[in-house]
């Protein structure tokens, strides 16, 4: 164990061991993984590091940095890299990146195009598969696409991207993702998004992906540490803020959710998933008319999403207005409805509706569509009225959770 005079306390602290400004160390922090570590409290962090694994890593990066002697032969070879399909491939990778953190169904599909345009131009290009994969789950999750024709997908192009590039931490979150939302592999989930994190500490999106699974299995205060954590990395992360907003909700801290949604609504006030996902909290704490104001924003942000609909029926569920409720309800089983049902949350209005023998039929119907948000279902307050129940239990188990609510929060 390090001594105390090892640990340095504060940026200030750490900037002066590396003879650098706080910004610089920062920047190091964030892309070249410099080792600092955080004691978090509520909503704030503090950092400290110890001595010996900064002048560690300070060692190593100057090694690494230290100039390469080519033959003059071999400079025109050095110059000319990139390949210019590997420079055009990355860039459709960046704009799809672009694209893809936007959380529309457009920009999604945009994204999409951009990321199957750089695989194609490169075939090596082991971030464009990553970004196929990443794209398909999160059409998949939004009830974009199918699950059961988009995963498949998206865990073909994770491995794929895992073979062009065995350390590369963006192909272990990807396929990290899939064993967490379409196969319901907890612990292979769990190694692959903590070997994310052991490739690049400095990716934000590995902290933020691995939140989910911790908060799946009653992690709460680990699961927000993590969120934090992407936060720290990426403050203005409009994703990040949201489900730090999530966490917070699955714990039931509800005020702490409206805090995280409205920050990122803050940043963009069209953002849609920040309003479809402070309708829940609020809805939660009583607040119904604000709770339909915020469903009937994202309803219009989405262009009608049929998920954000069931969410909405919910709300007049918990508010006493099951004729409003059960008729959304109707109109989303319509034939005119789209193919992507939003089981899940068609069987949490159920259960807020009181009838548990619907919500159980409707959870089982989440299972054989392999619906992407079951992985919430045992800590999701909505299903507290089936706790208790022996076949909301049995669906659970058949899952691999527990249906008990965890509190394992110190907040």
């Amino acid at each position: 164990m390090a001594d105390k005079d090892d640990r340095l306390q504060s940026w200030k602290e750490i900037a002066s061991a590396l003879n650098r400004e706080v910004r610089t160390v920062q920047m190091w922090e964030k892309h070249e993984g410099l080792p600092v570590h955080r004691h978090f409290h509520s909503r704030r962090s503090t950092v400290f590091a110890f001595r010996s694994e900064i002048e560690t890593w300070a060692k190593r990066r100057t090694e690494m940095a230290a100039p390469v002697r080519a033959p003059f032969a071999q400079l025109d070879q050095i110059a000319a890299q990139p390949s210019a399909p590997a420079k055009k491939a990355r860039e459709a990778y960046f704009k799809g990146r672009y694209f893809w953190n936007r959380r529309n169904e457009t920009d999604l599909r945009k994204a999409l195009q951009c990321f199957r345009t750089a695989a194609a131009t490169d075939p090596e290009c082991a971030l464009a598969y990553t970004g196929i994969a990443d794209t398909l789950t999160l059409l998949s999750f939004y009830e974009i696409v199918p699950s059961t024709e988009a995963m498949p997908q998206a865990r073909d192009a994770a491995i794929r991207a895992i073979q062009l590039e065995p350390n590369l931490a963006e192909a272990h979150t990807s396929l990290a993702d899939v064993h967490l939302h379409f196969d319901w592999r907890w612990d292979a989930a769990g190694r692959e998004y903590r070997r994310a994190i052991e490739c690049n500490p400095g990716y934000a999106l590995g902290y933020h992906w691995y939140a989910n699974l911790l908060a799946a299995t009653g992690q709460h205060d680990a699961a927000y540490a993590a969120v934090m954590r992407a936060l720290e990395i990426d403050p203005v992360s409009l994703s990040f803020q949201v489900w730090a907003g999530v966490t917070s909700y699955l714990a039931r801290r509800y005020e702490d959710a409206v805090y995280h949604y409205s920050q990122a609504l803050e940043l963009d006030p069209d953002f849609a998933v920040a309003h479809m996902y402070l309708a829940q909290a609020l809805e939660q704490v009583g607040r119904y008319p604000e709770a339909i104001a915020s469903f009937d924003t994202a309803i219009r942000l989405t262009g009608g999403s049929s998920n954000v609909i069931a969410m909405k029926a919910h709300a007049h569920a918990l508010a006493g207005d099951a004729l409003a409720a059960r008729d959304l309800l109707n109109q989303l089983q319509s034939p005119a409805a789209g193919k992507c049902l939003p089981s899940y949350d068609i069987a949490a209005t159920h259960a807020a509706l009181g009838d548990c023998a619907s919500a159980v039929h409707w959870l089982e119907q989440a299972c054989r569509e392999r619906h992407m948000k079951l992985f919430l279902v045992s800590q999701d307050p909505r299903f507290d009225p089936l706790r208790g129940h022996s076949k909301f239990n049995a669906v659970v188990q058949q899952l691999g959770l527990t249906a008990s609510f965890s509190s394992q929060t110190t907040h």
